[in-house]
């Protein structure tokens, strides 16, 4: 597996616990803690994508590979709403709970059409060479982002 897409793999796996804890967190500190890591954590990654693997899927001339950039795109734009929206309640909120679970559901779903179909796609059409090309430029868009 090119180091590209293990560094992606990794952050899934992060992503997949904060989640899970935050949709899970009850006491008001720990519920701000795991609020601002999930941002902190998903808007850098979600930019990094957009600017490497989702922009090299458009431009790869394959109708489906465009098709699944442009859905992974909307599921961001989707995401970046929820989590803008879990981050404007209050630490209380009755809805803070149910909240953080569809942002975790929203991303989880996400990760997995990336695992299953998205890395396998890049792996076997971009060369080693774009490969790291695309490292290059998530890595960049993702401190821009931070």
């Amino acid at each position: 597996m090119h180091p590209f897409i293990e560094h992606l793999v990794k952050d899934h796996a992060e992503q997949r616990t904060l989640g899970r804890q935050l949709k899970d967190a009850r006491n008001p500190d720990d519920r701000k803690r795991l609020r601002e890591k999930m941002g902190v954590e998903l808007l850098p990654h979600m930019a990094g994508e957009e600017a490497s693997i989702f922009s090299y899927m458009r431009a790869s001339g394959t109708a489906n590979a465009k098709e699944h950039a442009l859905e992974a795109i909307q599921e961001h734009h989707v995401g970046r709403i929820v989590l803008s929206e879990l981050q404007a309640l209050t630490l209380d909120s009755e809805v803070f709970s149910a909240k953080a679970a569809v942002l975790s559901e929203l991303n989880q779903h996400h990760m997995e059409e990336e695992e299953r179909e998205h890395f396998p796609w890049l792996e076997k059409n971009a060369s080693t060479d774009e490969l790291d090309t695309l490292f290059e430029q998530y890595k960049a868009a993702e401190q821009s982002a931070e």
